[in-house]
């Protein structure tokens, strides 16, 4: 935001922040010396956004008690979002890339005159934005008139953050197709969507009637081939095309696989999702894709470094998001926001700071492969994203247990358990193909195993001695088990705090 913002505007957004953490009178000084400014200057600022609050809402209000101390009073809905994109949306520069990404600025000059500045004034502002653009491999230039020179899929990115992250669904901010339009037409061909699909469907839909139609790259084709969803999403996206664009079918084609490639990282993959097993073996098909590897070889890194094995659910699941996450940072470069902080890495960094230092243990054992550092190298992207999924994924609690066997003379195996379980919460019973951490047994029958290590033999009817002996064994699995450093590192990790 920064970049883009007037240097008056983000005075008052720093202001407003300052006397919105409490509902409380400031002094002017107190505010004075907290920016470094002068008290008249920040007696100017106040009443500046006094007059701003009553265009942007009718939710706050500046309460004043002698022109020297000041109160921002704010009903419950009063969102300072709204606040901030309404200066950021009447900034130079905002006005000046709006005008960019429609193929509108066609002379700086024009612009100034319009925007009642000077043309020194707007390349000091661009020149602000530049470092911004080269994140994004875009280059400002202003020859025959002014654009951004890149390739169109990160010009698309670029201006992807750029609305979503002024806007955050607030307001539809394009003008060659209304939300109204293209989300009955989603309708009529039942796309499921969320407003993140309705920015990007807007954006690619924009630049397609302008013209401007995205560039081939083998890597689409590659990622919606055996894809399970390709054929009938495809066939949605098309008619969404062929609705607001004149694109001949060979350009539309193009459009949707970039689109559905795209769309489908946007979307979280739950347990218990159908689609988790559909692109497992899509993944199979894509096994020596860059993105494919690199998913495989952060499963491999994970389970070793905290020496866990994770159900057929709890993979598949990790799998694929992590999966859709790969691809997308190797499709784009830059920044994953504009104007705000990423809230992943930002969620992460609320966390003590023991789960930040295995957080960024754990990532510098994935750099250990220089194969994989065109995927990892996006650490500020991808580090608090893979901390949600872990968090939303693995359920450490129910990991945390004593898997047994009980062989019983008399069969009540069932009601030894319940037993079991009142003496000792963490234990779980396995099934008849799994290996058991303990055998608890009234006689070492033949279909045992003879192991002595994980066997234990009580009486045909326990009495309060083996109930006992029972408890100290599985006390002494459990602590070997779990208290191993690097799976407290995990429990540590996946803890509620």
């Amino acid at each position: 935001m920064y970049n883009f913002l007037d240097h008056t505007a983000l005075r008052k957004i720093e202001v407003l922040h300052y006397i919105y953490k409490e509902q409380k009178l400031f002094s002017s000084l107190e505010i004075a010396e907290m920016m470094a400014l002068s008290e008249r200057t920040i007696i100017k600022i106040i009443e500046e956004i006094s007059i701003d609050l009553k265009l942007i809402t009718e939710s706050a209000v500046i309460q004043k008690v002698e022109n020297k101390y000041f109160q921002l009073d704010y009903k419950d809905n009063f969102s300072m979002k709204t606040v901030e994109r309404y200066y950021l949306q009447n900034s130079l520069t905002y006005k000046a890339f709006d005008e960019i990404f429609y193929n509108r600025f066609n002379d700086i000059n024009m612009f100034v005159l319009e925007n009642f500045t000077s043309t020194a004034s707007m390349y000091r502002r661009i020149k602000k934005v530049k470092p911004l653009l080269s994140q994004f491999h875009l280059k400002y230039t202003s020859q025959e008139k002014v654009s951004l020179e890149g390739t169109e899929k990160q010009f698309r990115y670029f201006y992807f953050l750029f609305y979503w992250n002024s806007c955050w669904g607030e307001e539809w901010p394009f003008t060659l197709v209304s939300r109204e339009e293209i989300l009955e037409k989603m309708k009529k061909v039942n796309i499921n969507y969320h407003e993140q699909v309705l920015y990007w469907l807007a954006i690619c839909i924009t630049r397609a009637k302008l013209g401007c139609l995205i560039d081939y790259h083998p890597m689409y084709a590659n990622f919606t081939k055996h894809h399970h969803n390709y054929n009938q999403l495809s066939r949605k996206i098309k008619i969404v095309f062929k609705e607001f664009t004149d694109l001949s079918e060979e350009e539309i084609e193009l459009e949707t696989m970039f689109s559905f490639s795209i769309i489908s990282c946007m979307r979280h993959y739950q347990k218990k999702d159908n689609a988790v097993s559909l692109l497992m073996n899509f993944a199979q098909h894509h096994n020596q894709e860059l993105f494919v590897q690199a998913t495989l070889y952060w499963m491999e890194k994970f389970m070793d470094h905290f020496s866990v094995t994770l159900d057929a659910e709890e993979y598949g699941t990790l799998f694929i998001n992590l999966l859709h996450l790969h691809y997308f940072v190797l499709t784009f470069s830059g920044p994953a926001n504009l104007f705000k902080e990423d809230l992943y890495k930002k969620r992460l960094e609320m966390h003590e700071t023991a789960q930040i230092e295995i957080m960024n243990q754990f990532f510098d054992r994935l750099l250990e492969n220089r194969d994989f550092n065109v995927v990892f190298k996006r650490r500020e992207v991808l580090i608090g994203r893979y901390h949600k999924l872990l968090k939303q994924t693995i359920d450490y609690a129910n990991k945390d247990t004593i898997k047994i066997k009980i062989f019983s003379l008399i069969s009540d195996a069932p009601y030894l358990f319940n037993q079991i379980k009142r003496l000792f919460v963490h234990v779980e019973l396995c099934f008849e193909d799994e290996e058991a951490d303990l055998i608890i047994t009234d006689r070492l029958y033949l279909n045992i195993k003879k192991n002595p290590e994980n066997i234990f033999v009580w009486n045909s009817v326990p009495d309060r001695g083996d109930y006992d002996r029972l408890a100290r064994k599985l006390q002494e699995i459990y602590f070997n088990k779990y208290q191993q450093p690097n799976k407290l590192l995990l429990k540590t990790l996946l803890s509620e705090v």
